[in-house]
């Protein structure tokens, strides 16, 4: 960010202290930037483009996100926030296995989707010469997704339903077992999004293969 735009930084500070953001505003800054990395990259995308496209003065945008990588980092909190990844460790009627397999279904469908597959291209692209944008693109999306299924794991593991010597190792595994290489071949364009059916059955079957390998004391198909 050159010094003009600190400029714009420290004054939408001061003349935004004490009054409420347009929440509205936010949404339309979070849709124009989302759309502008898709449509021109990550290195192309300037915070002067996205105040553009969602009809705001720099002050505005600067006074919400300060730089690119808070504004890549809220886009991808926004779309992990759309498909509602249930609370693991709060859905006492189900299972483990159920809330797995339910947890990984949905996972899955979002993380194939065109768009997202999209983005995952466009950022790796990036990476190498933005790496803060990189970090924040992890954080706000395989990072967010570990920190919710690693707990998960670990209180399995605590309670002798598996036995794991590392859970964040063992969330990392079964996440790309639920995967698998569909986003790849997505990326190579041999094949498009997988369908609900094709989910549900890739999940079922990485969820009860790699539970039946980490079986503890415990069963697993019981109600915990």
């Amino acid at each position: 960010m050159n010094s003009g735009d600190h400029d714009f930084v420290s004054d939408a500070s001061r003349r935004g202290r004490g009054r409420p953001r347009d929440l509205n505003k936010r949404q339309a800054i979070l849709e124009a930037a989302g759309a502008l990395f898709l449509e021109r990259g990550i290195a192309a995308t300037t915070m002067e483009l996205v105040a553009e496209r969602a009809k705001a003065s720099k002050m505005t945008l600067y006074s919400h996100f300060p730089d690119k990588p808070a504004l890549l980092s809220a886009v991808f909190e926004r779309n992990l926030k759309g498909i509602r990844l249930p609370d693991l460790s709060e859905r006492s009627g189900l299972s483990p296995l159920e809330r797995l397999t339910d947890f990984g279904e949905r996972l899955v469908g979002f993380l194939t989707r065109p768009e997202i597959v999209r983005t995952g291209r466009v950022m790796a692209a990036s990476a190498d010469d933005f790496p803060a944008l990189a970090a924040a693109f992890y954080a706000a999306g395989p990072g967010a997704v570990l920190s919710k299924l690693a707990p998960f794991l670990c209180a399995l593991n605590e309670s002798g339903a598996i036995a794991v010597p590392d859970p964040e190792l063992a969330a990392e595994q079964l996440a790309a077992a639920w995967l698998g290489v569909s986003q790849l071949k997505q990326s190579l364009g041999v094949a498009g999004p997988p369908s609900p059916p094709e989910i549900a059955l890739r999940v079922k079957l990485a969820t009860e293969t790699m539970l039946r390998g980490w079986a503890g004391r415990a069963s697993l198909s019981g109600r915990a």
